[in-house]
């Protein structure tokens, strides 16, 4: 891979882990913010910092090499076919970044709670296809079953909490303040999370393309690694997507602090099941968007409007397919442009 190619890759890789923490700020602050548990300024910024040092734990806590990378990305039949075609992998590459990160532009400018996840899987399953070799089916297999039962786990497990949350208040066990208090721990629980899952995308990138440029990530160059990716995400949390930010604490359902602190520890306990126990990325988007669905129907069914959850449901369900052609598109140019 030209040192050219290798700039562009890692310079997109940065770029994805900024565009992510400003998707996807809205999983950690959209609840404290509608229901003024915290201020705006402030749950930006706790959310930025709680994110950075999430990514930075998570990170910390990984063998960086290529097989951990190429395994957590399901790329390994598209390495195994351009392994002897470095340029043709950078090319793949940078497609499949650019994919991410305009569906994500996109969906913020909609509005709608969507997977950085989802949207690069799609993108490697297209590229994959004008390579001309299979994507990995196990993996999106997995990707699949993850996406259909983990929101289903996430709003019946905030059903659940909003029941018991509010069986305490009616016995006067909790007040308001009590909630709000308990609010910040699980919004932080939801930023640190974040940080530990989502961080873990783009350096997996950077460690395909450095090895496949014949640098290993070892020593100094890990450590700068993992301290830039995580300050990318923390960065662009602190920027905030307020148009999801809205979706998520008004357009849904009128949002509650009960409902709130329901939803976000149903998403922690989630995405935190992802981590540590399936080894299987769950997005937080849908985990906490999901999450509100439930803790709003434990109110009462009405309470939650239909309409837009099934926007939303449309955008999940549309984000791989439009990734995939996207990315199979981006790729063909790409390789149009190497020459033979």
């Amino acid at each position: 891979m030209t040192p050219l190619l290798l700039a562009l890759v890692v310079t997109l890789s940065l770029a994805v882990a900024y565009m992510n923490g400003f998707h996807d700020a809205s999983n950690a602050i959209s609840t404290t913010i509608t229901t003024r548990a915290l201020r705006a300024s402030s749950a930006l910024w706790a959310a930025a910092v709680l994110n950075t040092l999430g990514a930075l734990l998570g990170l910390a806590l990984l063998a960086m090499t290529v097989p951990w990378a190429v395994r957590l990305l399901g790329l390994g039949p598209l390495v195994d076919s351009l392994g002897a075609a470095p340029d043709v992998l950078g090319a793949a590459l940078l497609a499949l970044l650019i994919t991410t990160f305009c569906w994500d532009l996109l969906t913020w400018w909609l509005g709608m709670p969507s997977s950085t996840w989802h949207a690069f899987f799609g993108a490697s399953s297209g590229v994959a296809l004008v390579v001309g070799t299979s994507a990995a089916w196990d993996r999106l297999g997995l990707m699949v079953v993850v996406s259909l039962v983990g929101p289903v786990i996430s709003a019946t497990v905030a059903y659940l909490l909003m029941q018991l949350i509010q069986r305490l208040a009616r016995a006067e066990l909790m007040g308001p303040g009590t909630i709000r208090f308990a609010q910040t721990f699980s919004a932080s629980a939801v930023a640190a999370g974040h940080g530990l899952s989502d961080a873990r995308l783009p350096l997996a990138v950077v460690v395909i393309a450095l090895g496949t440029a014949g640098h290993g990530p070892s020593g100094t160059t890990a450590m700068t690694l993992m301290v830039s990716v995580a300050v990318a995400v923390g960065a662009g949390t602190l920027m905030g997507g307020h148009r999801i930010i809205r979706t998520l604490g008004r357009r849904l359902t009128d949002l509650t602090a009960a409902q709130g602190l329901a939803a976000e520890s149903s998403a922690a306990m989630t995405t935190s099941l992802s981590v540590f126990g399936l080894q299987s990325p769950v997005s937080t988007s849908q985990a906490l968007a999901s999450s509100v669905v439930g803790a709003g129907v434990a109110r009462g069914r009405r309470t939650v409007r239909w309409r837009v959850a099934r926007e939303v449901l449309l955008v999940w369900l549309v984000t791989p397919v439009a990734c995939a052609v996207l990315g199979a598109a981006l790729h063909g140019v790409g390789r149009e442009l190497l020459g033979p």
